[in-house]
């Protein structure tokens, strides 16, 4: 032992451990403060000492064989403890092993770096495609009521909005981070649910003139905490917009996004620094969030106010000017709506020419009062630029590309917003539909077997695409009624109705016609469709005498609403009054009625889709076989709620179902 000890001496193999185990501590020590800066995690330095462990044996061999001098590494001498060790030459297997312990440096070392690279939040990119996505969970109020909780609402929100304008990030709607509210689960469950990379929660305090605001960011994979502040500043609208700006670089910092000039630019953006301005903003904004605010008149009010307040609070007037081309759109009567909505717009123009508040006002006046559609598309889409994870206005846009006709890309846009509000399952209905609606049947079984749930949506979706393998209207009308018994307000009335036409029980329909009428009376430009279905189901039964006390009076109904030229207003009034033709037997009145119908549907195509179906049954009704192929084929290739494994085993095809042309139509679309 004395002997392995002295020439472990005579070898500086002690030396050399001592030597090796400083130069680890110092690594250690430099790791355990250059880390953080760098945002890479603390518990990554236990990989730089797993790393000096392993590396530790190999210097031991090294210090054993090798000797470092003024003349390079030599081989040690094997010699007596009272010989002189002379340098040797090193030979074959002398490099042999020094290349074999260099490899085994550079794979610790390798794999140590590696590991502090893949370790979950150093490069916190996107689990997914695309930017990382930040889940803002809804913040705390210090005290229940009082302004702490109105700025714990307000904050939120604006800081959902500043984070939406974001190129280099995305973020979760604030439709899915509210069922998060005061929540006690698990971040990793939360972050797993919404497909966030990381969190942000935060509280907020406010006392007289001082607000408190704390935020912490928290890896949603791993439950660490990459960063928290406090800010205790001044209560300012001014103070809270700077806050919000310093949260959202934090946030970009800490996840590794680069910034783009874009972003700077909208961060740098203070939407207003008049405090009552600010206030009355929030008030509308939270009576819109809870309904339909179109004929609010305390919701215009307050945006009045807020733009009265502050006339340099561009995001008022922008909302301020979509509640009134709104309302226009609907009453085209009121006088004073566009020219105060034209006024706004022209003040946003000279203010924030380039802004999403101008293009996004531009956009509510050119759709909703010129009814430019191709160009309000391409305002939203310039808008969309400006704001990639705004969820209103994501949906505005789905609205604009059902007017014009762009399904694809109105599908792509659904799937962007259930990726941004993934808890919203009626944006997963809605995708379905679409899917269904142009006829991308394969997708729509993918896309409902991904989105499986126990809700009735779904069984509805599963019992509907089902149709179209087995093809038996019977069996899909029994799945249909066992949903309903399961909540009778899942199927309304006049879903109701149409099941019991598919399946010819004219009698069942006209029991349920009871409650039809009792929620719904002829007003407006068109009749009820409680209206539709007593004429068809007359119509079906062979009530001659029903429909001859019925169908004038209405048919006068309609008449009236003709304007001056003698044309309907809606579109939908020419398909009611090819009803009234077809329920008469009048074949020609209901072929140009639909061909005038289909012909100025292609210059607005919002309802299109519905109505070619309707236009198909009505020719079916009258028997125009020509008119039913060519309309059919239409629908089953175009967009449409018309499907091939349903549509043509309907009733209202019968009087054309032996015709050659219809059976032909049938075997082609099998």
């Amino acid at each position: 032992m004395k002997r392995l000890i002295s020439e472990l001496q005579r070898r500086r193999v002690f030396r050399t451990a001592a030597l090796y185990i400083v130069g680890a501590w110092l690594l250690l020590q430099v790791a355990d403060v250059v880390f953080p800066a760098l945002d890479v995690p603390e518990r990554a330095v236990r990989y730089v000492l797993f790393g000096a462990l392993l590396g530790f044996p190999a210097v031991l061999v090294f210090g054993w064989f090798f000797d470092i001098s003024a003349h390079g590494i030599s081989r040690t001498h094997a010699a007596g403890p009272d010989e002189v060790p002379a340098p040797q030459a090193l030979r074959r297997t002398d490099f042999i092993l020094l290349a074999a312990l260099a490899a085994v440096a550079i794979a610790i070392v390798y794999s140590m770096v590696g590991r502090v690279v893949d370790e979950p939040g150093f490069e916190r990119k996107a689990a997914g495609d695309g930017p990382p996505m930040v889940a803002v969970l809804p913040f705390t109020a210090a005290s229940l009521g009082g302004d702490s909780e109105f700025f714990a609402v307000g904050i939120h929100d604006d800081l959902l909005t500043r984070l939406a304008q974001l190129e280099s990030l995305r973020v979760i709607s604030r439709t899915s981070v509210l069922e998060f509210k005061n929540t006690v689960r698990n971040i990793r469950d939360i972050g797993a649910q919404l497909g966030a990379d990381v969190i942000l929660e935060g509280g907020i305090q406010s006392a007289g003139d001082r607000i408190r605001i704390n935020a912490q960011l928290i890896d949603a994979r791993t439950d660490e905490h990459l960063w928290a502040h406090t800010y205790d500043r001044e209560l300012t609208a001014a103070s809270i917009f700077d806050v919000q700006t310093e949260i959202a670089r934090a946030i970009a910092s800490a996840m590794h996004a680069t910034l783009t000039p874009q972003d700077v630019s909208q961060l740098a953006v203070i939407p207003t620094e008049n405090m009552a301005a600010y206030r009355e903003y929030r008030r509308a904004l939270e009576m819109r969030a809870a309904g339909s605010v179109w004929k609010n008149e305390e919701y215009q009010q307050a945006l009045e106010n807020a733009v009265e307040l502050d006339p340099h609070f561009t995001r008022a007037m922008a909302e301020l000017v979509g509640h009134l081309s709104f309302t226009n759109f609907f009453h085209p009567e009121d006088t004073e709506s566009v020219p105060r909505a034209e006024a706004l717009l022209e003040r946003i123009r000279v203010l924030a020419p380039d802004s999403a508040d101008h293009l996004i006002a531009k956009y509510y006046y050119t759709y909703y009062t010129l009814k430019d559609y191709p160009r309000a598309y391409q305002l939203i889409r310039q808008a969309e630029s400006l704001r990639p994870s705004d969820i209103e206005l994501l949906v505005i846009k789905t609205y604009i590309q059902r007017r014009v006709g762009d399904y694809e890309s109105r599908i792509e846009t659904i799937k962007k917003l259930i990726r941004l509000d993934p808890l919203n399952t009626s944006r997963k209905d809605r995708l379905l539909w679409n899917l269904i609606l142009t006829h991308q049947y394969d997708e729509a079984e993918t896309t409902l077997a991904a989105h499986d749930d126990d809700r009735l949506e779904t069984a509805y979706w599963r019992a509907y695409l089902s149709l179209r393998e087995h093809r038996d209207v019977s069996r899909w009308a029994k799945d249909m009624e066992d949903l309903w018994v399961q909540d009778e307000d899942f199927g309304l009335p006049d879903e109701r109705w149409n099941t019991r036409i598919a399946i010819r029980d004219f009698e069942g329909a006209k029991q349920l016609l009871g409650e039809l009428d009792a929620e719904e009376s002829d007003t407006g430009m068109y009749f009820s469709e409680q209206t539709t279905a007593r004429i068809i189901t007359l119509w079906f039964l062979g009530d001659e005498k029903g429909l001859s006390e019925l169908l004038p009076t209405k048919r006068a109904f309609l008449e009236q609403s003709r304007d001056s030229e003698g044309n309907f207003e809606n579109l939908g009034t020419n398909l009611q009054l090819a009803l009234i033709a077809a329920a008469e037997g009048n074949v020609e009145e209901v072929r140009k009625l639909v061909r005038y119908t289909l012909q100025e549907a292609n210059k607005d195509k919002t309802s299109l889709s519905s109505m070619l179906g309707e236009a198909c049954r009505l020719l079916g009704m009258v028997g125009a076989t020509a008119d039913v192929v060519n309309c059919l084929r239409r629908a089953f290739t175009e967009p449409s709620d018309a499907q091939p494994f349903l549509e043509p085993f309907l009733p209202y095809y019968d009087p054309v179902r032996d015709e050659p042309a219809f059976i032909e139509l049938l075997t082609e679309f099998e």
